[in-house]
Protein backbone atom coordinates (compact mmCIF):
# COMPACT_ATOMS: atom_id res chain seq x y z
CA UNK A 1 0.00 0.00 0.00
CA UNK A 2 1.66 3.20 -1.16
CA UNK A 3 0.35 5.63 1.52
CA UNK A 4 2.35 6.85 3.89
CA UNK A 5 4.10 10.55 3.67
CA UNK A 6 6.26 10.59 1.18
CA UNK A 7 8.79 13.67 0.96
CA UNK A 8 8.74 16.46 -2.09
CA UNK A 9 11.78 14.83 -3.21
CA UNK A 10 10.63 11.90 -3.42
CA UNK A 11 8.08 12.69 -5.16
CA UNK A 12 9.22 15.24 -8.08
CA UNK A 13 11.97 12.25 -8.54
CA UNK A 14 8.96 10.10 -9.06
CA UNK A 15 7.56 12.81 -11.54
CA UNK A 16 10.81 12.88 -13.71
CA UNK A 17 10.70 9.18 -14.34
CA UNK A 18 7.07 9.70 -15.12
CA UNK A 19 7.56 12.01 -18.35
CA UNK A 20 10.79 9.67 -19.45
CA UNK A 21 9.03 6.74 -19.61
CA UNK A 22 5.62 7.99 -21.16
CA UNK A 23 6.67 10.58 -23.40
CA UNK A 24 6.96 8.34 -25.96
CA UNK A 25 3.51 7.00 -25.64
CA UNK A 26 1.98 10.59 -25.00
CA UNK A 27 -1.73 10.48 -26.03
CA UNK A 28 -4.89 12.26 -24.91
CA UNK A 29 -7.18 12.48 -22.46
CA UNK A 30 -11.09 12.98 -22.77
CA UNK A 31 -13.94 13.98 -19.78
CA UNK A 32 -17.61 14.89 -20.14
CA UNK A 33 -18.64 18.32 -19.21
CA UNK A 34 -22.05 19.39 -17.61
CA UNK A 35 -23.41 23.12 -17.24
CA UNK A 36 -26.47 22.31 -14.31
CA UNK A 37 -29.49 24.16 -14.13
CA UNK A 38 -29.00 26.18 -11.35
CA UNK A 39 -28.56 29.37 -10.56
CA UNK A 40 -24.87 29.08 -9.45
CA UNK A 41 -24.28 26.18 -11.85
CA UNK A 42 -20.95 26.15 -13.42
CA UNK A 43 -18.87 24.02 -15.77
CA UNK A 44 -18.13 20.80 -13.93
CA UNK A 45 -17.28 17.11 -14.51
CA UNK A 46 -18.09 13.85 -11.87
CA UNK A 47 -14.81 12.17 -10.83
CA UNK A 48 -13.54 9.11 -8.59
CA UNK A 49 -10.64 9.17 -6.62
CA UNK A 50 -8.30 6.71 -5.55
CA UNK A 51 -8.69 2.94 -5.97
CA UNK A 52 -11.29 2.12 -3.26
CA UNK A 53 -15.03 2.23 -4.61
CA UNK A 54 -16.32 5.45 -3.54
CA UNK A 55 -19.32 8.04 -5.30
CA UNK A 56 -17.90 10.97 -7.45
CA UNK A 57 -16.96 14.09 -7.07
CA UNK A 58 -18.25 16.81 -8.80
CA UNK A 59 -15.53 19.24 -9.51
CA UNK A 60 -15.53 22.95 -11.19
CA UNK A 61 -13.74 23.00 -14.11
CA UNK A 62 -12.31 26.41 -13.80
CA UNK A 63 -10.52 28.09 -16.56
CA UNK A 64 -10.45 31.51 -13.96
CA UNK A 65 -7.91 29.51 -11.41
CA UNK A 66 -4.68 27.17 -11.74
CA UNK A 67 -4.97 25.14 -8.93
CA UNK A 68 -6.26 21.73 -8.23
CA UNK A 69 -7.81 20.81 -5.18
CA UNK A 70 -10.89 18.67 -3.47
CA UNK A 71 -11.40 18.13 0.82
CA UNK A 72 -9.75 16.54 2.63
CA UNK A 73 -11.52 13.63 5.54
CA UNK A 74 -12.78 15.76 8.56
CA UNK A 75 -12.68 18.86 6.39
CA UNK A 76 -14.47 22.33 7.94
CA UNK A 77 -16.07 25.22 6.49
CA UNK A 78 -16.69 28.24 8.30
CA UNK A 79 -19.08 31.28 7.28
CA UNK A 80 -22.29 33.58 8.72
CA UNK A 81 -20.19 36.91 9.10
CA UNK A 82 -20.34 39.40 6.55
CA UNK A 83 -16.25 40.41 6.80
CA UNK A 84 -13.66 39.22 4.99
CA UNK A 85 -11.62 36.64 6.93
CA UNK A 86 -13.82 36.71 9.65
CA UNK A 87 -15.11 33.12 10.62
CA UNK A 88 -18.59 34.01 12.02
CA UNK A 89 -20.71 31.99 14.17
CA UNK A 90 -21.37 28.58 11.71
CA UNK A 91 -19.26 25.79 10.97
CA UNK A 92 -19.62 22.38 9.40
CA UNK A 93 -17.75 18.91 9.01
CA UNK A 94 -17.24 18.66 4.92
CA UNK A 95 -19.06 15.40 4.06
CA UNK A 96 -16.16 13.60 1.26
CA UNK A 97 -15.97 10.08 -0.14
CA UNK A 98 -12.24 9.85 -0.85
CA UNK A 99 -9.90 9.47 1.93
CA UNK A 100 -6.29 8.52 0.68
CA UNK A 101 -5.57 5.78 3.75
CA UNK A 102 -8.22 3.89 1.95
CA UNK A 103 -6.84 3.85 -1.75
CA UNK A 104 -3.87 1.81 -2.64
CA UNK A 105 -2.70 3.73 -5.15
CA UNK A 106 -2.29 6.91 -3.27
CA UNK A 107 0.75 8.63 -2.15
CA UNK A 108 0.12 11.77 -0.09
CA UNK A 109 2.60 14.08 1.53
CA UNK A 110 3.08 17.35 3.69
CA UNK A 111 2.93 20.54 1.61
CA UNK A 112 0.41 23.37 2.59
CA UNK A 113 -1.78 25.42 0.45
CA UNK A 114 -4.09 28.48 0.33
CA UNK A 115 -6.25 29.19 -2.76
CA UNK A 116 -8.60 32.14 -2.53
CA UNK A 117 -11.64 33.09 -5.05
CA UNK A 118 -14.28 35.91 -5.62
CA UNK A 119 -11.95 38.39 -4.01
CA UNK A 120 -11.02 36.77 -1.02
CA UNK A 121 -14.86 36.08 -0.02
CA UNK A 122 -13.78 32.11 -0.43
CA UNK A 123 -10.54 30.76 0.99
CA UNK A 124 -9.83 27.06 1.24
CA UNK A 125 -6.09 25.78 2.56
CA UNK A 126 -4.77 22.29 3.23
CA UNK A 127 -1.80 20.58 4.72
CA UNK A 128 -1.50 17.98 2.06
CA UNK A 129 -0.93 17.13 -1.71
CA UNK A 130 -1.63 13.50 -2.88
CA UNK A 131 -1.05 11.69 -5.78
CA UNK A 132 -3.43 9.30 -6.91
CA UNK A 133 -5.96 7.48 -9.48
CA UNK A 134 -8.19 9.89 -11.24
CA UNK A 135 -11.43 8.81 -13.33
CA UNK A 136 -13.70 10.87 -14.79
CA UNK A 137 -17.27 9.63 -15.16
CA UNK A 138 -17.60 8.33 -18.59
CA UNK A 139 -13.89 9.35 -19.30
CA UNK A 140 -11.62 7.65 -22.04
CA UNK A 141 -9.64 5.94 -19.14
CA UNK A 142 -8.56 6.52 -15.58
CA UNK A 143 -5.15 8.80 -15.34
CA UNK A 144 -2.50 7.41 -12.26
CA UNK A 145 -0.71 9.54 -10.51
CA UNK A 146 -2.30 12.91 -10.89
CA UNK A 147 -1.21 15.65 -8.12
CA UNK A 148 -3.77 17.60 -6.31
CA UNK A 149 -4.43 19.20 -3.23
CA UNK A 150 -6.52 18.08 0.10
CA UNK A 151 -8.06 21.05 1.76
CA UNK A 152 -9.21 20.94 5.42
CA UNK A 153 -10.24 24.26 6.34
CA UNK A 154 -12.56 26.49 4.55
CA UNK A 155 -13.73 30.13 5.16
CA UNK A 156 -16.73 31.73 3.20
CA UNK A 157 -18.09 35.63 3.01
CA UNK A 158 -21.88 34.60 3.73
CA UNK A 159 -23.81 36.32 6.14
CA UNK A 160 -26.55 33.53 8.03
CA UNK A 161 -29.98 34.50 9.84
CA UNK A 162 -29.16 32.37 12.57
CA UNK A 163 -29.76 29.09 11.37
CA UNK A 164 -26.26 28.23 10.32
CA UNK A 165 -28.16 26.12 7.13
CA UNK A 166 -25.15 24.94 5.77
CA UNK A 167 -25.22 26.81 2.17
CA UNK A 168 -24.03 25.25 -1.25
CA UNK A 169 -20.31 25.12 -1.50
CA UNK A 170 -17.65 23.91 -4.10
CA UNK A 171 -16.55 20.05 -3.47
CA UNK A 172 -13.35 20.90 -5.39
CA UNK A 173 -12.14 22.90 -8.05
CA UNK A 174 -9.76 21.84 -11.18
CA UNK A 175 -7.96 24.82 -12.04
CA UNK A 176 -7.29 25.07 -16.19
CA UNK A 177 -5.68 28.27 -16.37
CA UNK A 178 -2.08 28.24 -17.94
CA UNK A 179 0.85 27.27 -16.11
CA UNK A 180 3.05 30.45 -15.65
CA UNK A 181 5.87 31.26 -13.13
CA UNK A 182 3.57 32.44 -10.48
CA UNK A 183 1.32 28.76 -10.68
CA UNK A 184 1.63 27.42 -6.53
CA UNK A 185 -0.19 24.21 -8.13
CA UNK A 186 -0.99 21.64 -8.33
CA UNK A 187 -1.44 22.17 -12.17
CA UNK A 188 -3.44 19.24 -13.38
CA UNK A 189 -2.68 20.36 -17.01
CA UNK A 190 0.98 21.02 -16.50
CA UNK A 191 1.58 18.00 -14.48
CA UNK A 192 -0.27 15.50 -18.02
CA UNK A 193 2.46 17.23 -19.83
CA UNK A 194 4.96 16.96 -17.25
CA UNK A 195 4.39 13.26 -16.60
CA UNK A 196 4.44 12.72 -20.91
CA UNK A 197 0.55 11.81 -20.69
CA UNK A 198 0.13 14.20 -23.39
CA UNK A 199 3.10 15.63 -25.52
CA UNK A 200 1.36 19.20 -25.83
CA UNK A 201 0.05 21.87 -23.74
CA UNK A 202 -3.20 21.94 -25.28
CA UNK A 203 -6.44 21.97 -24.34
CA UNK A 204 -10.61 21.89 -25.97
CA UNK A 205 -13.77 22.53 -24.25
CA UNK A 206 -17.34 22.67 -26.15
CA UNK A 207 -20.78 22.07 -25.01
CA UNK A 208 -23.51 20.23 -27.21
CA UNK A 209 -26.65 21.41 -28.98
CA UNK A 210 -29.31 21.40 -26.38
CA UNK A 211 -32.97 20.09 -27.04
CA UNK A 212 -34.01 20.98 -23.75
CA UNK A 213 -35.32 24.66 -22.63
CA UNK A 214 -34.03 24.51 -19.02
CA UNK A 215 -31.72 21.93 -17.86
CA UNK A 216 -28.21 20.19 -17.66
CA UNK A 217 -26.51 21.39 -21.15
CA UNK A 218 -23.58 18.71 -21.96
CA UNK A 219 -20.07 18.32 -23.35
CA UNK A 220 -16.74 17.59 -23.22
CA UNK A 221 -13.14 18.32 -22.89
CA UNK A 222 -9.92 17.09 -24.74
CA UNK A 223 -6.67 17.78 -23.15
CA UNK A 224 -3.41 17.10 -26.23
CA UNK A 225 -6.17 16.54 -28.70
CA UNK A 226 -9.34 18.12 -30.84
CA UNK A 227 -12.45 16.73 -31.96
CA UNK A 228 -13.18 19.16 -35.09
CA UNK A 229 -16.61 17.97 -35.05
CA UNK A 230 -17.72 19.67 -32.04
CA UNK A 231 -17.87 23.48 -33.85
CA UNK A 232 -18.42 24.93 -37.26
CA UNK A 233 -17.03 27.54 -38.77
CA UNK A 234 -13.38 28.48 -38.76
CA UNK A 235 -11.16 28.02 -35.46
CA UNK A 236 -10.10 31.95 -34.90
CA UNK A 237 -6.85 32.32 -32.56
CA UNK A 238 -6.85 35.27 -30.49
CA UNK A 239 -4.07 36.28 -27.77
CA UNK A 240 -4.49 35.85 -23.79
CA UNK A 241 -4.03 39.88 -23.30
CA UNK A 242 -3.87 38.99 -19.27
CA UNK A 243 -1.62 41.06 -17.80
CA UNK A 244 1.02 39.93 -15.06
CA UNK A 245 -0.92 40.71 -11.88
CA UNK A 246 -3.46 38.77 -13.57
CA UNK A 247 -4.39 34.63 -13.00
CA UNK A 248 -6.33 33.01 -16.11
CA UNK A 249 -7.76 33.65 -20.08
CA UNK A 250 -8.48 37.36 -20.82
CA UNK A 251 -9.28 38.61 -24.29
CA UNK A 252 -9.97 42.13 -25.78
CA UNK A 253 -13.67 42.92 -25.34
CA UNK A 254 -16.01 42.20 -28.52
CA UNK A 255 -18.38 44.13 -30.37
CA UNK A 256 -21.92 42.79 -29.22
CA UNK A 257 -24.95 42.28 -31.57
CA UNK A 258 -28.54 41.76 -30.71
CA UNK A 259 -31.56 42.12 -32.72
CA UNK A 260 -29.84 43.54 -35.72
CA UNK A 261 -28.02 46.13 -33.92
CA UNK A 262 -24.03 45.94 -32.74
CA UNK A 263 -22.89 48.01 -29.85
CA UNK A 264 -19.20 48.50 -29.17
CA UNK A 265 -18.79 48.33 -25.64
CA UNK A 266 -17.74 51.49 -23.93
CA UNK A 267 -16.00 50.06 -20.52
CA UNK A 268 -12.19 50.32 -20.56
CA UNK A 269 -11.81 46.63 -19.75
CA UNK A 270 -10.17 43.56 -20.73
CA UNK A 271 -12.83 40.18 -20.73
CA UNK A 272 -12.00 36.91 -18.49
CA UNK A 273 -13.01 33.88 -20.21
CA UNK A 274 -14.14 31.45 -16.81
CA UNK A 275 -15.55 28.42 -16.84
CA UNK A 276 -16.34 28.70 -13.41
CA UNK A 277 -18.46 32.12 -13.47
CA UNK A 278 -21.94 31.28 -13.48
CA UNK A 279 -22.79 34.52 -15.21
CA UNK A 280 -21.84 37.05 -18.30
CA UNK A 281 -20.58 40.35 -17.60
CA UNK A 282 -20.97 42.63 -20.62
CA UNK A 283 -18.49 45.16 -20.91
CA UNK A 284 -20.77 48.47 -20.64
CA UNK A 285 -19.72 51.16 -18.00
CA UNK A 286 -21.96 52.16 -15.20
CA UNK A 287 -21.89 55.95 -15.70
CA UNK A 288 -23.21 55.54 -19.53
CA UNK A 289 -26.22 54.49 -21.32
CA UNK A 290 -25.10 51.45 -23.41
CA UNK A 291 -27.32 48.92 -21.02
CA UNK A 292 -30.18 51.10 -21.89
CA UNK A 293 -29.45 51.34 -25.48
CA UNK A 294 -28.66 47.49 -25.81
CA UNK A 295 -32.02 46.28 -23.86
CA UNK A 296 -33.93 49.13 -25.91
CA UNK A 297 -32.71 47.23 -29.36
CA UNK A 298 -34.87 43.84 -28.13
CA UNK A 299 -37.95 45.86 -28.31
CA UNK A 300 -39.00 45.18 -24.83
CA UNK A 301 -37.97 41.22 -25.17
CA UNK A 302 -35.11 41.79 -22.25
CA UNK A 303 -35.22 44.35 -19.14
CA UNK A 304 -33.45 44.66 -16.31
CA UNK A 305 -34.13 44.55 -12.25
CA UNK A 306 -31.35 45.58 -9.67
CA UNK A 307 -28.40 45.24 -12.76
CA UNK A 308 -29.34 42.61 -13.29
CA UNK A 309 -31.01 41.56 -17.22
CA UNK A 310 -33.92 39.34 -17.23
CA UNK A 311 -36.54 38.83 -19.72
CA UNK A 312 -39.69 40.55 -19.99
CA UNK A 313 -42.03 37.69 -19.16
CA UNK A 314 -42.26 33.54 -18.26
CA UNK A 315 -39.38 31.46 -18.86
CA UNK A 316 -40.89 29.43 -20.40
CA UNK A 317 -41.67 31.95 -23.29
CA UNK A 318 -38.29 33.17 -23.93
CA UNK A 319 -38.32 33.76 -28.16
CA UNK A 320 -35.58 31.83 -29.88
CA UNK A 321 -32.78 35.05 -30.06
CA UNK A 322 -29.19 35.12 -29.67
CA UNK A 323 -26.41 37.77 -28.73
CA UNK A 324 -23.62 37.31 -30.95
CA UNK A 325 -20.54 38.44 -29.70
CA UNK A 326 -17.60 39.67 -31.99
CA UNK A 327 -13.86 38.58 -31.32
CA UNK A 328 -11.21 40.40 -33.45
CA UNK A 329 -8.62 38.00 -34.21
CA UNK A 330 -4.88 38.03 -33.10
CA UNK A 331 -3.87 37.86 -36.91
CA UNK A 332 -5.24 40.92 -39.45
CA UNK A 333 -8.49 40.56 -40.64
CA UNK A 334 -9.28 37.71 -38.54
CA UNK A 335 -12.58 37.76 -36.11
CA UNK A 336 -14.60 34.90 -35.30
CA UNK A 337 -18.76 35.05 -33.90
CA UNK A 338 -19.95 33.48 -30.91
CA UNK A 339 -23.94 32.86 -30.96
CA UNK A 340 -25.35 32.17 -27.36
CA UNK A 341 -28.83 31.98 -27.29
CA UNK A 342 -30.59 34.08 -24.41
CA UNK A 343 -32.34 30.74 -23.19
CA UNK A 344 -29.18 29.62 -21.91
CA UNK A 345 -28.79 32.79 -19.47
CA UNK A 346 -32.24 31.70 -17.83
CA UNK A 347 -30.53 29.38 -15.39
CA UNK A 348 -33.34 28.97 -12.32
CA UNK A 349 -32.21 32.74 -10.60
CA UNK A 350 -34.93 33.09 -7.96
CA UNK A 351 -36.98 36.27 -9.50
CA UNK A 352 -37.57 38.62 -6.75
CA UNK A 353 -41.03 39.35 -5.46
CA UNK A 354 -41.13 43.17 -6.63
CA UNK A 355 -39.56 42.47 -9.82
CA UNK A 356 -43.06 41.36 -11.52
CA UNK A 357 -43.32 38.79 -14.10
CA UNK A 358 -39.72 38.17 -15.40
CA UNK A 359 -37.48 35.89 -15.93
CA UNK A 360 -34.13 36.47 -14.50
CA UNK A 361 -30.68 35.88 -16.56
CA UNK A 362 -27.28 35.36 -15.26
CA UNK A 363 -26.18 37.80 -17.50
CA UNK A 364 -25.45 41.59 -15.75
CA UNK A 365 -23.35 44.53 -17.09
CA UNK A 366 -20.04 45.88 -15.78
CA UNK A 367 -17.09 44.48 -16.00
CA UNK A 368 -16.21 41.72 -18.27
CA UNK A 369 -16.63 37.73 -17.60
CA UNK A 370 -17.19 35.54 -20.45
CA UNK A 371 -18.29 32.52 -18.08
CA UNK A 372 -20.57 29.17 -18.38
CA UNK A 373 -23.34 30.98 -20.54
CA UNK A 374 -21.17 32.06 -23.19
CA UNK A 375 -18.91 28.92 -22.98
CA UNK A 376 -22.36 27.04 -23.50
CA UNK A 377 -22.52 28.43 -27.32
CA UNK A 378 -18.75 28.52 -28.23
CA UNK A 379 -16.11 25.85 -28.74
CA UNK A 380 -12.68 27.06 -26.86
CA UNK A 381 -8.93 25.96 -27.41
CA UNK A 382 -5.90 26.65 -25.29
CA UNK A 383 -2.16 26.60 -25.82
CA UNK A 384 -0.05 27.46 -23.37
CA UNK A 385 2.76 27.12 -25.52
CA UNK A 386 2.44 30.73 -27.18
CA UNK A 387 -0.75 31.59 -24.66
CA UNK A 388 -2.85 31.72 -27.11
CA UNK A 389 -7.03 31.49 -27.09
CA UNK A 390 -8.50 29.89 -30.15
CA UNK A 391 -12.60 30.38 -30.47
CA UNK A 392 -15.35 28.79 -32.76
CA UNK A 393 -19.11 28.35 -32.53
CA UNK A 394 -20.06 25.40 -30.68
CA UNK A 395 -23.17 24.03 -29.99
CA UNK A 396 -23.42 21.78 -32.79
CA UNK A 397 -22.74 18.29 -31.86
CA UNK A 398 -25.82 15.94 -30.35
CA UNK A 399 -26.41 16.19 -26.64
CA UNK A 400 -24.63 13.76 -25.05
CA UNK A 401 -21.76 12.55 -27.77
CA UNK A 402 -18.69 11.10 -26.93
CA UNK A 403 -15.45 12.01 -28.60
CA UNK A 404 -15.48 11.08 -33.11
CA UNK A 405 -12.72 8.93 -33.88
CA UNK A 406 -12.95 10.16 -37.06
CA UNK A 407 -13.12 13.71 -36.62
CA UNK A 408 -10.29 13.62 -33.46
CA UNK A 409 -6.86 15.01 -33.69
CA UNK A 410 -4.05 14.11 -31.35
CA UNK A 411 -1.58 16.87 -31.19
CA UNK A 412 1.96 15.52 -32.01
CA UNK A 413 5.08 17.95 -30.70
CA UNK A 414 5.19 21.03 -32.30
CA UNK A 415 1.63 20.28 -33.22
CA UNK A 416 -1.22 22.89 -32.07
CA UNK A 417 -4.86 24.43 -33.51
CA UNK A 418 -3.17 26.41 -36.50
CA UNK A 419 -2.20 22.88 -37.57
CA UNK A 420 -5.53 21.96 -38.93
Amino acid sequence: MLSSIWSLATFFSLSSALAINHRQNAGYYYMPVEFDYGADSRVTAQFTFGSAEEEPIQVVMDTGSANFWIWSPNATIHWGSQYLGVEGPCNATVPTPYDPALSSSAIWYNQSSTYAYAGNAKIVRGAQYTNDTLTAVNSSSSIPGVQFALENYGLFRQLDNGSCIVPEFDKGILGLSPYTNTTTGPSFRQNLYDAGLTTTKTMSMWFDASTTAFGKLTGGVLFGAIDTSKYTGELVKLSNVVSEYEIGIYVSKPNITINGQTFVPDQDTTCLVDSGAHADYLPFDFQSNMTDLFLNATNGVLTQYAGVIAFNGSCDDIPDVNITYAFAGSEAGKSVNIDVPIRNYARGLATPSDAGAVCMFNLESGGCIFGAPFLSGGFMGLDDSDNSIWLAQGAVSSEGEAVQDSTLKVFGAGESFGSL
